[in-house]
């Protein structure tokens, strides 16, 4: 009996490791995304050209993997969903290597740290679940540093508003994308659920490749640095970090998951100052701090609604 519960504790121990690990390195990976597409977008490579990139390598690279794992046969019903989800993926991927011709990466990751608030607003709308009062301040709480963002901090810049436009829409976009695969994901492995929604993408993308173009210098210069910056961002932030997410929810929980999550910036603000890509403004830790607090609020007022909620059941 004994060995069994210091068996059962190790397993804990290990799991929460795990966990964090896994959390930790998808949030490195993400904070470096920005800059590498940055690095890119317009230089050396169209924005179609990285957003096609990351669809259609991902979609080789996972089938591959998908043949070490189990087949499992996809209800009928989910079919659609995958399909939905597909289109909000090539929304998310295509908008978001667009902004990058115009905004910066700071600006564009302070923004995507906004997207668990239109999570919690969509389900509110579609799924019409209860807002509380205290979830509603947070909201706007949340809303006033991502507008700060975008009004960069009251001097607006006619092509970094468009790219801080479209930075909302990726956040939209990828919100939209998870309240519709929240389903599916609880019912089919992680790989065999993303082959079939990276193969949907990629024949909603197929019409984007009349958009690139042979002249581009990432195929008329030999520099390895862009080819491997472009490799970097297929295999890590897209295939990686899309498969690492579910297991660290499972073994940390998706508030742990979201604590890394507020790294994502800070990882990006140093690589692109470091870089030279952007300048620190005295709007982005002050955005950045508001739109957490909103989460926060957001996540304390709902943890606090489902408790209430269940020991209400249990009486």
């Amino acid at each position: 009996m004994k060995n069994t519960l210091t068996s059962a504790k190790n397993s804990r121990v290990s799991a929460m490791i795990w966990g964090n690990i896994l959390a930790l390195s998808a949030a490195i990976c993400w904070g470096l995304n920005e800059p590498a597409n940055k690095a890119l977008i317009p230089d050396w490579i169209s924005a179609s050209g990285v957003a096609l990139a990351r669809i259609f390598g991902a979609t080789v690279i996972i089938w591959i993997l998908s043949l070490f794992v189990k087949k499992e046969k996809i209800q009928h019903g989910d079919w659609k969903l995958l399909w939905a989800s597909a289109l909000m993926m090539l929304g998310f991927v295509y908008v978001f290597s667009l902004a990058f011709n115009t905004a910066s990466p700071i600006d564009i990751a302070i923004i995507l740290t906004f997207q668990p608030i239109l999570v919690v607003v969509i389900n509110a709308i579609f799924k019409h679940e209860h807002v509380s009062v205290l979830e509603i301040v947070g909201m706007l709480v949340a809303l006033g540093g991502a507008v700060m963002v975008i009004l960069s901090g009251g001097k607006v810049d006619s092509g970094r508003l468009i790219g801080d436009m479209y930075a909302v829409v990726c956040a939209i976009t990828y919100a939209i994308y998870l309240v519709i695969l929240e389903g599916p994901s609880k019912r089919y492995h992680t790989i065999s659920l993303m082959k079939w929604v990276f193969l949907f993408t990629a024949v909603l993308a197929s019409p984007l490749l009349f958009t690139v173009h042979a002249d581009m210098p990432i195929f008329k210069h030999g520099v390895a640095v862009p080819w491997l910056l472009l490799g970097f961002i297929v295999l890590f932030p897209t295939v990686y970090c899309y498969l690492v997410t579910p297991p660290a929810i499972k073994m940390v929980g998706s508030e742990v998951l979201a604590f890394y999550q507020y790294l994502v910036p800070v990882i990006t603000t140093v690589v692109a100052i470091i870089a030279k890509m952007d300048k620190f403004h005295w709007y982005q830790p002050v955005s950045f701090v508001i739109i957490v607090a909103g989460v926060i609020l957001v996540n304390y007022a709902k943890t606090k609604s489902e408790k209430s909620q269940s020991e209400g059941s249990a009486a």
